[in-house]
């Protein structure tokens, strides 16, 4: 296996026996598997669970890479889009990202 996920290898790992499974569900189950995770997290929050809040952050994270495998990825060119795209677009730009959103979406 590659390790070019840092800790966030595991996750990819603990996946890969559903892999096939993962490649079959529409792009709209991630979407909704994301929005539960939120909904949790918020529940967890609201009970004062912040590292019940951790984990559910954590499986948000599980969702978006399993979301890259969907689309085809490899660990080693999910590694590279997350540098490339830190390096080219949010860098420095960080501040700029966030008024977009607020400007754009009122968020």
């Amino acid at each position: 296996m590659d390790e070019e996920l840092g800790p966030f290898q595991d996750i990819w790992d603990a996946w890969e026996e559903a892999h096939e499974e993962i490649t079959r569900k529409p792009l709209s189950h991630f979407r909704k598997a994301t929005e539960i995770q939120f909904d949790e997290m918020e529940e967890h929050l609201a009970m004062k669970d912040r590292d019940a809040a951790g984990r559910e952050a954590a499986d948000i994270i599980s969702i978006a890479l399993n979301t890259l495998r969907w689309l085809g990825y490899t660990p080693s060119q999910v590694a590279e889009i997350a540098r490339s795209r830190a390096e080219n677009r949010m860098k420095g730009q960080a501040l700029a990202i966030l008024d977009k959103y607020e400007g754009r979406y009122g968020i």
